[in-house]
């Protein structure tokens, strides 16, 4: 715990002024200068020393799951030994892993209490210690003590998905269109159970189950083996160049949104999907395509870091060819598109094709040299 001490603004004047009284009273003699110079001194040195610091000790923070640049309210733990409670508490993390805000005129002397906190999530990844400021107020706010603390938490920090344009996306992989990816089946009940959705506008009325449509309130759709959408596997490729992370005009962290962006679009549309992270070590297995949990694949692509291209990875590519379904790279540069088999869909960050696919009624139209980046 490192604690620092100075004057605000108003407690340099007060000090300034206290000192002129003083001298007024040696001066002319007079009590009045002096009960004054001695009681703003009074005020400016009192603090309490390092016992409330001492005093002080911040438990733990809730493990949290939060999308880059989402707020939240949480509650921090602490508890403080001592009789007196410590006044105007000041709490504040400038990050670089998320903000942290919180305030209170006095904090109640317990062996344990809860402090409401409000949070920013900024840096993408899992973070278990949070390091933040608590400042404590003197007597009139004239002078300040500071202390740095450090609060065990399990907080994740997860890529936020980028507005991608859904028809263009499914014009890319082939896929059927909204409302119709599922062909029925020509009878009641045939092939195998795969999975139940709720009933979209232009879906058949022939694959809705009477039943429980009844027993949850709205109309239910049955879905059989035959029907389930082709299997897309993402593969992200995680090698960057040796100068930096950064690849034209769109960093990782970028990247990394762009692929939740393409994730969250298919899992809307019940399209199963596997992630599979390209390291210079091979390819890795982060999310097998049984999984319908948006946080999962987020999780993964939080814990991604990039890593230096060593050498073209052409085996992990050969092993996933093989695998049936739609096959999506998102890569940074360190593949050549030309030698990847024709049923490939590349992506390179920061290439035409990238923009194609972004939403830009929710972001800013690329640059020229963007669009020069592809040709």
């Amino acid at each position: 715990m490192k604690e620092r001490r100075r004057f605000s603004p108003a407690g340099k004047w007060c000090l300034l002024v206290g000192a002129a009284f003083g001298v007024t009273a040696l001066l002319f003699g007079h009590p009045f200068p002096a009960l004054v110079a001695g009681f703003a001194l009074g005020l400016l040195l009192f603090g309490g020393g390092r016992a409330p610091f001492e005093r002080l000790r911040f438990l733990r923070l809730p493990p949290a799951r939060l999308v880059e640049d989402e707020e939240r309210w949480l509650e921090i733990d602490y508890a403080y030994t001592g009789r007196m409670a410590p006044l105007a508490v000041v709490l504040r993390a400038p990050g670089p892993a998320a903000l942290l805000e919180a305030a209170t005129p006095a904090l109640l002397p317990t062996p344990l209490g809860r402090l409401p906190i409000r949070l920013r999530a900024l840096r993408r990844g899992r973070h278990e210690k949070l390091p933040f400021e608590v400042q404590l107020r003197g007597a009139f706010g004239l002078r300040t003590q500071t202390a740095a603390f450090e609060v065990p938490t399990d907080l994740w920090v997860l890529p936020r998905p980028r507005a991608l344009r859904e028809r263009v996306l499914e014009q890319m992989l082939a896929l059927r269109p909204w409302g119709s990816e599922r062909p029925q089946p020509s009878g009641p009940g045939e092939g195998d159970f795969f999975a139940l959705r709720e009933w979209r506008a232009g879906d058949s009325e022939r694959g809705v189950s009477p039943r429980l449509s009844a027993r949850r309130g709205r109309k239910v759709v049955r879905i059989f083996r035959g029907e389930a959408p082709p299997v897309v596997h993402l593969v992200v490729d995680l090698r960057v160049a040796r100068a930096g992370k950064r690849f034209g005009q769109v960093d990782f962290d970028e990247a990394m949104r762009f692929a939740a962006g393409i994730v969250r679009v298919l899992l809307r549309r019940e399209v199963p999907i596997s992630l599979t992270l390209l390291e210079n070590d091979g390819a890795r297995a982060a999310v097998a395509a049984t999984c319908r949990d948006l946080h999962s694949y987020l999780g993964a692509l939080a814990l991604a870091k990039p890593e230096p291209c060593v050498a073209p990875p052409d085996a992990p590519i050969a092993r996933e060819s093989a695998l049936p379904g739609r096959k999506v790279l998102l890569h940074l540069g360190q593949i050549a598109e030309e030698q990847l088999p024709r049923d490939w869909l590349a992506i390179r960050v920061g290439a035409r094709r990238y923009y194609q696919l972004l939403d830009h009624q929710l972001g800013a139209p690329p640059s020229d040299a963007a669009e020069r980046d592809d040709g």
